[in-house]
């Protein structure tokens, strides 16, 4: 892989695969910037939740500040897997460097997303607006959302499929209310788009919710020197070079449809289908019996991911099935109309996002990086097959620094249109010097 310069901007990838947090902080900020000619302009910094338990976050941000220049902006945060110029990874870290003398940076944070996710974008975005004036032509945001975190329950413990009838009306009820303000449960990433969507109309938008290795139950962010849970970062841009962005849907219809009859919290439960309880309409229409579902490694990771849904009257939005409180079914994300569809997914459509996004750039541009989000779901789902996607990947950007975060869910918009947080989806973009 090349410092790739163009024009008045360079770029480079970091990475490392050392154990020890302090000294792969070090490894992925050195690797980063010593290809670069001009300290970094921005540094986005992403890692696996192994180094949780090999020194702390605090001691990784330590190692990555003992190198990078001091008041160099930064985001990021904790992700299920990452593929670069390097190779296609579930544990290490990585890292995106830029400079240029020909944009300007700010960085922003939001607390407290599962409490009340506008608030918290508004926080974000009000940082970001008061640093960045309009000074160049074509707006960026980058950011990093909380994604949803599993409670540990009473009694219960931590899952997310409760059989009780009984305990599953409380936590429909109550318990989903109260799980907000411990900070976990779902995510709200859909609210938090659709905020930042309101204050940056103007930008492109890319980004995705962090997660720890598919467990969810831990997810961090990264802000400068701080490590941080429960929140949104995002990094503003303004550039001088005009931006490719794409963001795409790797999955096809199925003849599974139901209509909601009921909902709950805001319309992220599901509480009734066909005028039928919403979990035996599910399993009904799935063809799964209640003890194929029964734990988490049973019914939610081997069958409820591949089976996303979407709606007929807003079929760009996509969510998946989280869970399961007793007789609701928990979303994802909140619903976006009553008649639902079911969506599959193949090895070959998670490749062929790859063909769709790049098929009509690849000649013409020269990129000095490219940033991708995707599902964690897809590197999963693929195995050994996510060396082909790097495979693609290479063949499209060749030696031009990239990187691909696989995060639990993905989120992208362009100017003048609203924004969209959903599930097995694609998003690349790119600076494009011509």
């Amino acid at each position: 892989m090349k410092n790739n310069r163009c024009s008045n901007i360079e770029a480079s990838i970091g990475f490392s695969r050392k154990w020890d947090a302090l000294e792969a902080g070090r490894e992925v900020a050195e690797s980063a910037i010593r290809k670069l000619n001009q300290p970094p302009s921005f540094f986005l910094l992403f890692s696996t939740i192994h180094y949780r338990k090999n020194g702390g976050f605090n001691k990784f941000l330590k190692g990555v500040w003992d190198v990078l220049p001091e008041g160099t902006p930064l985001i990021g945060g904790t992700i299920a897997g990452f593929i670069n110029n390097y190779g296609c990874y579930t544990r290490g870290a990585t890292a995106l460097a830029v400079s240029s003398s020909d944009l300007d940076v700010a960085v922003g944070i939001g607390k407290h997303t599962k409490i009340n996710p506008s608030i918290a974008a508004k926080q974000c975005a009000m940082m970001i607006k008061n640093k960045l004036k309009d000074s160049r032509k074509n707006k960026l945001i980058i950011n990093l959302i909380s994604g949803p975190t599993i409670p540990d329950l009473p009694i219960l413990g931590r899952v997310n499929v409760i059989k009780s009838n009984f305990y599953g009306w409380l936590a429909t009820h109550l318990g989903i209310k109260l799980f907000s303000y411990f900070g976990n449960g779902m995510g709200k990433e859909e609210d938090i788009v659709d905020s930042l969507s309101n204050y940056f109309k103007d930008y492109y938008i890319i980004g995705g919710s962090s997660m720890d290795d598919y467990k969810q139950i831990f997810s961090y962010q990264f802000i400068n020197k701080e490590c941080h849970k429960n929140s949104v970062v995002a990094l503003g841009c303004h550039l001088s070079f005009p931006i490719y962005l794409k963001s795409l849907i790797g999955m096809h219809e199925t003849d599974k449809t139901f209509k909601i009859t009921g909902s709950a919290y805001g319309g992220r439960l599901i509480t009734s289908i066909n005028d039928k309880p919403a979990k035996e309409s599910i399993l009904d229409i799935l063809g799964i019996t209640e003890e194929q579902y029964g734990d988490l490694s049973g019914f939610y990771y081997r069958t409820a991911n591949y089976f996303p849904i979407s709606f007929e009257e807003n079929s760009n939005f996509t969510s998946g099935i989280a869970g399961f409180l007793g007789n609701s079914v928990a979303l994802g994300y909140k619903i976006r109309g009553n008649n639902v569809k079911f969506l599959s997914i193949t090895g070959a459509e998670s490749l062929g996002v790859i063909d769709e996004a790049f098929k009509n750039e690849k000649n013409g541009y020269n990129y000095p990086f490219v940033l991708m989000s995707s599902s964690a779901m897809v590197l999963n789902s693929l195995g050994s097959e996510a060396y082909t996607m790097k495979e693609k990947l290479d063949n499209y950007i060749k030696d031009t620094p990239y990187l691909m975060i696989c995060t639990v869910n993905e989120n992208a918009k362009s100017p003048g249109k609203s924004g969209f947080a959903r599930v097995y989806s694609f998003n690349v973009m790119a600076p494009k010097i011509s």
